[in-house]
């Protein structure tokens, strides 16, 4: 038995970035992108099914044993939709010649609107502070 089975993907990302620097020793940066992406199967329907299968609710006896052949759910279950926003700014300073502070701050949105086992919708803020050392 097999199914052929189309698993439609479809993902839009739109990114933008900028530099600005005020001064010889400061530069500021953004970066912004926003993803939206969605995926689906189409139904399943088995083929090449032994004598004695007349519907997938009503298999032969034998066979309804060992396997469920309902899929009638399925399509719905992998439904994926989902979006997710980034924004960053990070600043960059130049202290010495060879020796640099940097700091990016970045916000994310996760947004889920097809859940199935769970919601999976949040945010999150992730801070970064470094020492870059150039030789």
């Amino acid at each position: 038995m097999y199914s052929d089975n189309d698993y439609e993907i479809r993902n839009h990302v739109l990114y933008a970035s900028a530099l600005f620097t005020p001064t010889k020793r400061v530069s500021l940066n953004l970066d912004t992108s926003y993803t939206k992406s969605k995926a689906d199967f189409d139904s399943i329907h088995l083929s090449n099914l032994s004598p004695g299968y007349t519907t997938f609710n009503d298999p032969s006896p034998s066979f309804a044993a060992g396997f469920d052949l309902d899929f009638s759910g399925y399509p719905d279950y992998s439904d994926l939709d989902q979006s997710r926003f980034d924004c960053s700014l990070g600043c960059n300073i130049q202290l010495y010649k060879a020796l640099e502070l940097a700091g990016v701050v970045t916000y994310r949105k996760y947004t889920d609107d097809e859940p199935y086992l769970y919601d999976a919708d949040g945010t999150l803020w992730i801070f970064n502070v470094g020492l870059n050392y150039t030789f």
